[in-house]
């Protein structure tokens, strides 16, 4: 049990971490031997705890005065309408190239709606996961199997 933990919380803080993600703690999990469903959900508990940090970290942040001010010199009604309109597939499509931490600190500096942004985060992180687990799994099967495909070999 305390090694599932310890495997966990490995996987879990490499999905926190801001130059790893999601992208070294799938095979890492998959590698230290968690079953796919446990990779995930550790994979995305850390990334998500990632744009919570971030997003309540902001609201803390910016209660300082000289902050809020030099935090709005950043946005202006422009970039807001342009969030407003497109901000979701924003956040949809270039979360999973950039990143949760890029992205959620893009998106409150550009004053995102909170709400959307926490609900599409999310779904942009379990989808993207889930992805790249199939995508990881399909390459060691592909890897372990493969050979058979390639010269006709049946069990």
């Amino acid at each position: 049990m305390i090694e599932y933990i310890l495997k966990a919380f490995l996987v879990c803080f490499l999905g926190f971490f801001p130059a790893s993600e999601i992208y070294v703690a799938i095979p890492s999990g998959i590698a230290l031997g968690l079953d796919y469903y446990s990779t995930v959900v550790w994979s995305v508990a850390g990334s998500y705890t990632a744009v919570l940090l971030i997003h309540y970290g902001y609201e803390r942040f910016s209660q300082i005065p000289q902050v809020k001010t030099w935090l709005d010199r950043f946005s202006s009604q422009r970039f807001r309408n342009w969030i407003d309109i497109y901000g979701i597939g924003f956040v949809l499509l270039i979360t999973p190239l950039l990143g949760v931490w890029v992205v959620s600190v893009t998106m409150k500096v550009l004053k995102m709606d909170s709400g959307l942004f926490l609900v599409y985060s999310f779904i942009t992180v379990v989808i993207s996961t889930v992805g790249l687990t199939a995508l990881t799994y399909a390459g060691i099967d592909l890897a372990a199997n493969g050979y058979k495909m390639i010269i006709g070999v049946t069990d």
